[in-house]
């Protein structure tokens, strides 16, 4: 074994992850994988690098295939990635294996893969779905993904690979959904959004309405909206924005799947020419986002998540900081124009606090990058002014919990006011 499998092996032997074992060097079908869990049909890759890029390209192209057709899910992470930061790869090894977690059903562990040569069709009850090793196809019964014999959490990925060279994949699948497909829709609509807001922005044109809450309602909000909707209503599924809060909770309350959408987060930082507002798109299943992209227009920089593939900036794959409360300098984000008296206590309790400022979601994704460590936002925010930003802050390793509380900030509430919220890295 090379030194990032043998750091890797030692961890995974003490620790017994979310309480799973792993093999080592296990054969599946034609393949050997550096370490296989059977009750997760998890396999997981440490790139030591013994292929040339074409070489390795193509083996890691057959091998995903194959594996996919097997219903094996396929975690690869970079020799270099495990040297320098075991800890951290471990915790993107304990976050999958908590979104991903099987049900299991009238079984302890699910079935090992088929080996090379084998022809089985398995009978899934009560459904009269087959699933054939040839297709390797996959079907679903209702909310679940069945996968030889064996219900899968609708959040199950298939694959994914941790590499900075190819940080997305194909295949990511949310029920009857691919999480992969609306990636690139979401990314394209912000793309869309973010050029018609750049031109009104360069313009120097800020007309503004005003509306309910007195907030700015500029030339560039509309543009962003209609471009966003415009690309989103290919999907069939519901749009909710600030523009459409109106909607009776009764319709939306039963909505599984919907996109929540900021069209133009940070009207005050547009109108100071600052550069820094945001156009945030969010997929929500069950009030949870699962999916969100958020673009930076003036910085041209976009971050993206969807739950289970971790967090990413412009391809890069981001951590939050760990940290301990009693530590000094810890750096906390603090809104500009809402450094209230809760969050000025919140302040006082820590050691010697270094004060950074943002302004729209750009505060939540300085802790998702690391480089801020905390932010209390103990003022109103409305539910898509963070859900884009919770799900990268969530996958990069962080959590956006309610104020007081271990429960994340969920959404499509009847009041689709936010609660107060902390924003945090991975506190020790």
């Amino acid at each position: 074994m090379t030194l990032s499998e043998v750091l890797l092996w030692d961890q995974l032997k003490q620790k017994k992850i979310k309480g799973f074992d792993f093999d080592r060097q296990r054969p599946i079908d034609e393949f050997i994988v550096d370490f296989y869990c059977k009750d997760l049909m998890l396999a997981i890759e440490v790139d030591g690098g013994s292929h040339n890029h074409e070489e390795e390209h193509q083996y890691d192209k057959k091998r995903q295939q194959r594996l996919e057709s097997l219903g094996v899910h396929f975690l690869r992470f970079d020799d270099r990635e495990v040297k320098k930061d075991i800890d951290n790869v471990i915790r993107t090894i304990e976050i999958w294996i908590e979104n991903n977690k099987p049900t299991l059903v009238r079984r302890q562990a699910g079935p090992t893969p088929p080996r090379r040569g084998a022809n089985t069709e398995i009978d899934i009850a009560p459904s009269k779905a087959k699933l054939s090793e040839h297709s390797g196809t996959k079907f679903d019964s209702s909310k679940e993904s069945l996968v030889y014999g064996r219900p899968v959490n609708p959040m199950n990925s298939k694959t994914a690979h941790f590499t900075a060279s190819n940080p997305l994949l194909r295949g990511v699948e949310v029920g009857s959904l691919d999480l992969q497909d609306l990636l690139e829709t979401a990314k394209k609509a912000a793309l869309s959004a973010s050029k018609q807001i750049l031109k009104i922005y360069n313009s120097g044109d800020f007309s503004i309405e005003a509306k309910a809450d007195n907030s700015p309602l500029t030339l560039a909000d509309k543009a962003s909206h209609e471009a966003i909707v415009k690309i989103l209503e290919g999907t069939n599924l519901p749009v909710l924005s600030e523009e459409g809060a109106s909607i009776p909770f009764e319709e939306r309350k039963d909505w599984e799947y919907f996109w929540m959408i900021d069209p133009l987060d940070g009207t005050k930082e547009f109108i100071k020419k600052n550069g820094e507002f945001t156009v945030n798109i969010a997929l929500i299943h069950h009030q949870k986002p699962v999916l969100g992209v958020v673009n930076t227009p003036v910085l041209n920089e976009m971050h993206w998540a969807t739950q289970g593939q971790g967090a990413f900036k412009d391809g890069s794959k981001i951590h939050v900081n760990t940290f301990d409360y009693q530590d000094i300098d810890l750096r906390v984000v603090a809104s500009r124009s809402h450094l209230n008296a809760d969050t000025e206590e919140f302040l006082k309790a820590l050691n010697r606090p270094y004060i950074v400022s943002k302004g729209s979601s750009l505060k939540l994704l300085m802790v998702a990058e690391g480089r801020a460590d905390l932010y209390p936002r103990y003022a109103p925010t409305m539910e898509w002014d963070t859900a884009a930003a919770q799900i990268i802050v969530e996958e990069a390793g962080g959590k956006v919990l309610q104020r007081d509380s271990q429960d994340p900030v969920r959404y499509n509430k009847q009041d689709l006011l936010n609660p107060h919220f902390l924003v945090t890295g991975n506190s020790l």
